[in-house]
């Protein structure tokens, strides 16, 4: 372990660790060393980053008054939409351009000197965790702040993933970049996440592992005994049993997919394992800004076709179209079914003489609730209900609901745990007992290999097609 008290002594530190070696447990100690200096900033790249962060903060009995956490995509949002003054700001769910507008302004805004003394009013030092995910718009807004505030910086170049519309990342091994940061530079040597009985050969592995990936070798699976690696062209097939045990008999498992560029592979893991595992949403996904506008665009005349607009995007199509299409309600043969439908009628009755969002989501809990209908992206149902809610509620749009649960999400953090599926952007920074890593042999960056890797800190388990894995 590093010296707390002189790493946090110098205007600019930075430390650089492999996955698991104790980069939050550090941030954690060196909040105990800090509660007479004033609140200390926490930025990070995710949400729920910041809840795991807020959680071991919160374990060690830190006052909350002594630090705030959030993204940097939120911090600078925060000023900007506070005291920008132009209306070019590009709409949220635009996330290409809206977030390279908002950290190019906060970089303006953080250079005069109203917005300087707030920062200074406000915060008596800096921490930013996996730095190595900020762009290099970022960084520059980073330096800014340790003009006015002491900043430690902590990260890992092999974990460097993120890349936000194709952006150049900075480089944390160039002297150039990180300039005086690199005079006060700091190590962590030991697998931490796998010590004190959890797993401490699957540690040393993946010591071994990380060595091979920055030297571009290949990774030999059947050299590493503590992983469990299962040889399959169709896990569905081959292993089905086997994965249903595991999420079934876990009380924390991770599923992680390689493929991050579309969620349908996931939503088809979610409903092959009976909606078992909690697929993990990204912050900025479109489908939670256009479910919201289709719900300001409903119309009494419309309703039943609107209702049923919205549900298909929630449940599963076929369950719903048993019970009613875009053309209306069925007539069930069984009487039995025709009373269960009787509350839904008298809901889209109302709606056809007066759209109320609070009626809205009575019906979407009715069509839930009936046979056979599964919801498989249930945070994507829980954001759009509370939406509905929020703007009945304030007289607001759905759409201006939305994106401020969504903004506050981003805040605040939202904590993950239990059975999950993900890709390695959603799960980066989280730890979970178990985590099975499907098709491995897709990995084409030793980036995201190594991130999938690293999230557990007991059990992994890896299914490919081939023990050799080559991620380049």
């Amino acid at each position: 372990m590093i010296n707390y008290k002189e790493f946090i002594s110098n205007e600019k530190s930075m430390l650089i660790a492999p996955a698991g070696f104790g980069k939050t447990h550090t941030i954690v100690e060196c909040l105990k060393h800090t509660q007479t200096k004033g609140k200390q900033l926490i930025l990070t790249h995710t949400h729920a980053g910041v809840a795991s962060i807020k959680e071991k903060i919160k374990r060690e009995g830190i006052p909350s008054s002594q630090y705030f956490i959030e993204t940097i995509s939120s911090f600078a949002q925060k000023y900007v939409l506070s005291f920008y003054i132009g209306t070019d700001i590009p709409e949220q769910e635009d996330s290409k351009n809206y977030y390279p507008f908002i950290i190019e302004k906060s970089i303006h805004l953080l250079k005069r000197k109203p917005i300087r003394e707030i920062i200074l009013n406000t915060y008596d030092g800096l921490f930013v965790d996996e730095y190595q995910d900020c762009t290099t718009k970022q960084h520059e807004l980073i330096l800014i702040l340790s003009e006015l505030l002491p900043t430690r910086i902590l990260g890992d170049f092999l974990q460097g993933i993120f890349g936000f519309n194709g952006e150049n990342l900075v480089n944390l091994q160039s002297n150039a970049e990180m300039g005086e940061f690199q005079k006060s530079y700091y190590e962590l040597h030991e697998p931490q996440r796998w010590l004190n009985g959890n797993n401490t050969l699957l540690g040393e592995d993946l010591k071994k592992i990380r060595k091979s990936l920055i030297d571009k070798e290949d990774i030999n699976l059947a050299s590493h005994s503590s992983i469990e690696t299962h040889i399959t062209k169709n896990m569905y097939y081959d292993k089905y049993n086997f994965i249903m045990n595991l999420l079934t008999s876990s009380d924390s498992v991770l599923i992680i997919d390689p493929i991050s560029t579309n969620i349908n592979s996931r939503i088809a893991f979610t409903q092959r394992f009976k909606n078992i595992p909690r697929l993990i949403e990204s912050i900025d996904d479109k489908t939670f800004y256009i479910l919201s506008k289709d719900a300001d665009l409903i119309t009494s005349d419309n309703i039943i076709k609107d209702l049923y607009s919205l549900t298909i995007k929630l449940f599963n199509k076929t369950a719903i179209e048993k019970w009613f299409t875009a053309k209306g309600i069925k007539n069930k043969t069984k009487e039995s079914d025709n009373v269960l439908l009787i509350p839904l009628i008298n809901k889209i009755q109302i709606l056809e003489k007066n759209i109320s969002f609070s009626i809205v989501l009575e019906a979407l809990i009715l069509i839930k609730d009936l046979p056979d209908v599964k919801c498989y992206r249930k945070e994507l149902f829980h954001s759009f209900c509370s939406a509905l809610k929020d703007a009945e509620h304030s007289n607001i749009s759905v759409f201006q609901a939305m994106t401020n649960s969504r903004n506050l999400t981003r805040r605040v953090g939202r904590k993950i745990y239990g059975k999950c599926i993900g890709t390695t952007l959603l799960t980066k920074g989280l730890e979970f007992d178990t985590v099975v890593i499907l098709n491995a042999h897709k990995f084409d960056c030793p980036k995201h290999l190594y991130v999938a890797l690293t999230r557990a800190s007991k059990r992994l388990i890896i299914l490919t097609e081939s023990k050799i894995l080559k991620p380049y």
